[in-house]
């Protein structure tokens, strides 16, 4: 391990092997990290929740456990109780609250925040400054591009939240807008500055605001006439995936 001086890492917390702590890092007492990960300066693992502040000294901390070879830059916060898989990435300034999973080889971009209790799958790039909300399921390889938003509750602060559901391989591009309790099928589009007011139809495209569903995704064509979707059809360049064999 390599422990910056600057940091404080609480005796209790679990790290793996060939971890690195880099300056003014917080780890608290719940957090586990796995092998070859690096925390970068002034990150906060294992944050405690509202409650801590009522009683700190009868606060039962849950567990922060993030897996190998994980990669999280300066200034991301992680909550206590977030489970996070192998290989992630995390952009600067990041923020992720309690109750959310993450599966493994995910991204979460710069400025972005789960606000909690949230499900994310494998392969799933969040890009930066995205909005997440409470009750989210994002299933494997979506795309969450910049300035989205996700919310949850049809008449704030009135009424229960709503779980909004990312269906595998869907794509939702920046400033788009998705209102509480929708579902985006499978290999969707969600056009850039859509705003997304009913459950969204597999291989379907939604463009504009009130967002209509226009085309199939399978009548995309790219600037020589190419078919370009579904992405995983037709995606050439090596980028990770279980399915490409890097050259």
């Amino acid at each position: 391990m390599n422990i910056h001086p600057t940091a404080i890492v609480s005796k209790s917390a679990r790290l793996g092997k060939r971890v690195v702590i880099s300056a003014g890092v917080i780890i608290y007492d719940n957090a586990e990290i796995g092998d070859n990960s690096f925390v970068g300066p002034y990150c906060v693992i294992g944050e405690p929740t509202a409650a801590y502040y009522n009683n700190p000294e009868r606060h039962n901390f849950k567990k922060t456990i993030i897996g190998n070879n994980a990669i999280i830059r300066s200034f991301t916060t992680i909550y206590e109780d977030v489970t996070i898989g192998h290989h992630f990435r995390s952009g600067h300034h990041a923020v992720i609250r309690e109750g959310t999973t993450i599966g493994h080889h995910t991204s979460f971009g710069s400025f972005s925040e789960s606000p909690g209790q949230s499900f994310i799958g494998n392969y799933v790039r969040i890009h930066s400054k995205v909005m997440l909300s409470e009750k989210n399921v994002i299933e494997d390889y979506v795309w969450i591009f910049p300035f989205v938003v996700l919310t949850n509750v049809k008449h704030p602060p009135v009424g229960e939240f709503q779980t909004t559901t990312i269906r595998e391989y869907a794509q939702l591009f920046s400033h788009a807008v998705i209102l509480p309790g929708i579902t985006i099928g499978k290999n969707a589009i969600v056009g850039a500055g859509a705003l997304v007011t009913r459950d969204v139809g597999d291989e379907r495209v939604i463009v504009g605001n009130p967002g209509k569903d226009v085309k199939s995704v399978r009548e995309i064509r790219d600037d020589q006439g190419n078919f370009v979707y579904p992405w995983k059809d037709h995606l050439t360049e090596y980028r990770g995936y279980p399915w490409q064999t890097a050259e």
